[in-house]
């Protein structure tokens, strides 16, 4: 499962990011903590925000003996019992009580939302350490309904005021930064809210994420996020599964290929945190791709499916390609997309200990391989494209055209942050579908065709990157696709970064250009994007920053913004409040926004 495990390990990308690294284990002086010096959330003051919980008191970890306990089942230990104190309601006392008999209490402050345990335990033996429990106090000045969202990895339990609420096994990765979207009625005053989080077999994650929010906002954020991912069993064998967030009621309606609806169901008063809403009498239908939508609070979200046995559908497909034999680039493009197909159908079919991967990868392979159908029938409207640049090296890219409104499109190029691997057909980077469909989605609506690019992988360079862009470009150009006189260049963090200095080599490129806490400071061998500001021409540039960013610090902003201002370039800086990581995919809205601004205003 080598490609589960770093499918989500690329640095800086977007909305779900993983790579925090800020502060450390802070402990009063005095060798006893109170709860009471825990700071409390308080929801009262910002009733119409998603709030971060970032304040935790900690107990642990606690260790167990693999020799006897499988680690996947260690997250089933009351590690509490013996202390006498029940889990999901480490109160005041049970805190005292835990110092006393010798557990390791410490209090957690972060500037992200992701608290990463792993950096908080000092010493012993990790291979012998799994569960660690944490707690939160949230203050309201009236009993009011709230949501909750929630992840974990590996696998976390959830309590407000001693009840249950939420338990979650097999997570290798907090892939959404917001897995859980659970109601809760919060009575007024304190509220207390314990967290169970287990490491399992997980050694390269062991975090947790945790926000409260009113129930209008935490909805818009699951539809956002869970657009194209709501069905729990994406290669459908039997009976359809369905997460509804926060939502209890809903109807599922199912359309075959030519838009026939052949299933419908709706559920009432269900919580689907708890078991998925299931859709029967799939069996009976024919092997093939299926639209599912779901109707919950007067919005509709689509994802497609596959029902069947998955391998034949691959073999099929890879016979009709090979029947093709005419040398065209668009051959190549068939081949580059079955080939991705492979390499998704080669993984297991089925992860035993974490469903929640399972889900990932056949997500994957349904949307890849419903691409590779569409390119059959030469109706894709995103799908794997090849190049061959200047001095014949040869690439692939994902071009996302859409609904066209006009033709040729504006369009817009995204530069990768720091992508790890050789190759875009097996890369995590490619497998990134809640940012793909989320980005290629608001692009739709303003009008845009989108080209993520590669940069050479791990092998990235600004020169090579510039060949690469150039014959993107020229390959979409010649087939009419796009508009060369309306090219958008956007990236975030170190993807901001290389934006910027490819805005610096070729400026007379680009209508203009967005980047979201760039690393401006700093650089390789292709150069630091501050010394280079005066190479960017007179082309537009937005800029947004995260005032707590702990990845990027906002000082890359402040002061590329200041050297800007001095020279007076056209340069927009805007500064916001939050983190590195964001809880709602449409986050780069605001780019497509003012790439849409400039086109009409300047084209």
């Amino acid at each position: 499962m080598e490609y589960i495990k770093n499918c989500l390990w690329g640095v800086c990308l977007s909305f779900i990011l993983l790579t925090v690294n800020c502060g450390g284990r802070q402990t009063l002086e005095r060798d006893v903590i109170s709860l009471s010096e825990l700071p409390p959330v308080d929801v009262s003051v910002y009733q119409d925000s998603v709030m971060v919980v970032r304040d935790w008191l900690a107990v642990g970890p606690f260790t167990f003996n693999p020799l006897l306990t499988d680690p996947v089942r260690s997250f089933f230990r009351n590690d509490l019992r013996r202390y006498r104190v029940k889990e999901g309601m480490i109160d005041g006392a049970g805190v005292e009580r835990l110092q006393k008999r010798g557990a390791d209490v410490f209090l957690i402050n972060e500037l992200s939302p992701q608290i990463r345990l792993f950096k908080y335990m000092h010493g012993g033996n990790m291979n012998k350490m799994s569960n660690a429990y944490l707690v939160a106090r949230i203050h309201s000045n009236q009993a009011r309904e709230a949501t909750l969202i929630m992840d974990g990895s590996y696998s976390y339990a959830v309590w407000l005021n001693g009840d249950k609420l939420l338990e979650v096994t097999g997570k290798y990765n907090v892939n959404k930064a917001g897995n859980r979207f659970v109601n809760v009625s919060l009575k007024e005053g304190e509220n207390l809210l314990s967290v169970k989080v287990s490491r399992g077999t997980n050694r390269r994650s062991w975090d947790l994420i945790c926000a409260i929010g009113p129930r209008q906002k935490c909805e818009r954020i699951f539809r956002v996020n869970y657009t194209g991912d709501f069905v729990v069993n994406p290669v459908v064998s039997r009976s359809l599964e369905v997460y509804a967030g926060p939502y209890h009621n809903g109807r599922v309606e199912v359309a075959d290929a030519g838009g026939q609806p052949v299933a419908a169901s709706s559920f009432e008063n269900l919580n689907t945190n708890d078991r998925p809403f299931i859709v029967a009498g799939f069996n009976k239908l024919a092997d093939g791709f299926y639209k599912v939508a779901l109707s919950v609070g007067g919005a509709r979200m689509e994802q497609m499916i596959y029902k069947g046995d998955y391998k034949k559908f691959v073999a099929q497909a890879k016979a009709k390609v090979a029947a093709i034999n005419a040398g065209t680039p668009y051959v190549s493009d068939l081949k580059a997309a079955l080939q991705r197909v492979e390499f998704l159908n080669d993984k297991p079919q089925e992860d035993v200990h974490s469903p929640d991967e399972t889900r990932f990868v056949n997500r994957n392979r349904v949307y890849w391989g419903c691409s590779l159908s569409e390119m059959l029938r030469q109706d894709a409207l995103t799908q794997l494209m090849t190049y061959q640049d200047e001095v014949g090296d040869s690439g692939v890219f994902i071009f996302h055209k859409g609904v066209k409104r006009q033709t040729p499109l504006p369009l817009v190029i995204i530069v990768p942050s720091g992508v790890t691997g050789d190759s875009m057909i097996a890369d995590w980077y490619t497998g990134n579908l809640d940012q793909i469909e989320t980005d290629n989605a608001i692009a739709d609506e303003y009008g845009f065709a989108v080209a993520w690019i590669y940069a050479g992988g791990r092998n990235y360079s600004a020169a090579k990157t510039e060949k690469e862009i150039t014959a993107v470009i020229n390959r979409l150009q010649s087939e009419d696709a796009i508009d060369p006189q309306k090219i958008f260049i956007m990236g975030d963090c170190e993807g901001g970064r290389r934006a910027l200095v490819q805005l610096a080599l070729s400026p007379d490129r680009y209508a203009a250009c967005v980047v979201s806490s760039p690393i401006t400071l700093s650089g390789g061998s292709d150069g630091t994007p501050i010394n280079l500001i005066e190479q960017m021409g007179r082309v537009p540039i937005l800029i947004r920053h995260g005032a707590d960013d702990d990845v990027s610090p906002v000082e890359n902003s402040r002061r590329f913004n200041a050297e800007a201002q001095r020279l007076n370039l056209p340069v927009i800086y805007e500064e916001v409040a939050g983190s590195h990581i964001n809880y709602i995919n449409d986050e780069h809205r605001f780019v497509f926004e003012f790439f849409n601004f400039v086109w009409l205003k300047y084209y």
